[in-house]
């Protein structure tokens, strides 16, 4: 006979006696957590924390995956959480932090979007948009291809973003961020992605300005 395996049980545990893991890479925007934490207010469900033993703390739990359905139950008040306990040592807990916070599958758009035409049945874009991870604008569009209707005309016109991806140093990082937070006003509106992008925006203008433009 194989090795017996552990039989996976949901256990009620203090929301207090589970502490994050300082290695969990995972984060996720205030948008997206609001979402969530929202979600958890009005049904109460959510799928069970993965946790181990603390290491170092008796009594404590240490989170694996669900941080933030942690601090979405504390905001919402709960004292007690579902949890999954899984044996695991300091080496596993980091391959299944490295993984469990990352493995997820992909939507396919065409079946999405049938989806999302069945939900639009029953609220609109601008409640869906409360609901999902999807924006309003990403929801009509969907809606749209369910119903083989024309594109939004707003998400036909808008343009295309072009991205740029690149890698600093701890202190190149502080560098760049000290310059956003000087390039761009305090009252200005707008997601922390766009102020930033405006910020650099701001910055290259001034370089080409003082250096001479091609």
């Amino acid at each position: 006979m194989g090795d017996v395996k552990p039989k996976q049980r949901v256990v009620s545990l203090p929301v207090r006696c589970l502490l994050g893991h300082p290695a969990n890479p995972n984060r996720m925007s205030n948008a997206a957590f609001n979402k969530l934490a929202r979600h958890i207010e009005r049904t109460g469900q959510y799928e069970p924390i993965v946790v181990r033993c603390h290491p170092t703390k008796a009594g404590a739990y240490q989170i694996l995956n669900g941080v933030h359905r942690v601090r979405a139950l504390k905001r919402t008040g709960r004292s007690r959480a579902d949890c999954v306990v899984f044996e695991a040592n300091d080496t596993q807990a980091l391959v299944y932090l490295a993984s469990l916070n990352q493995l997820k599958g992909r939507s396919n758009v065409k079946n999405k979007s049938r989806l999302v035409g069945q939900l639009c049945k029953h609220c609109n874009s601008k409640q869906l948009a409360q609901l999902l991870p999807d924006s309003k604008t990403a929801i009509d569009k969907l809606n749209a291809l369910a119903n083989h209707e024309p594109m939004p005309r707003a998400a036909v016109c808008k343009p295309m973003l072009t991205p740029m991806t690149f890698f600093l140093s701890e202190q190149q990082h502080q560098l760049l961020t000290a310059a956003f937070e000087k390039a761009v006003a305090d009252n200005e509106s707008g997601t922390r992605t766009e102020k930033r992008l405006r910020a650099l925006r701001r910055i290259a203008e001034h370089y080409l300005d003082n250096n001479g433009r091609t």
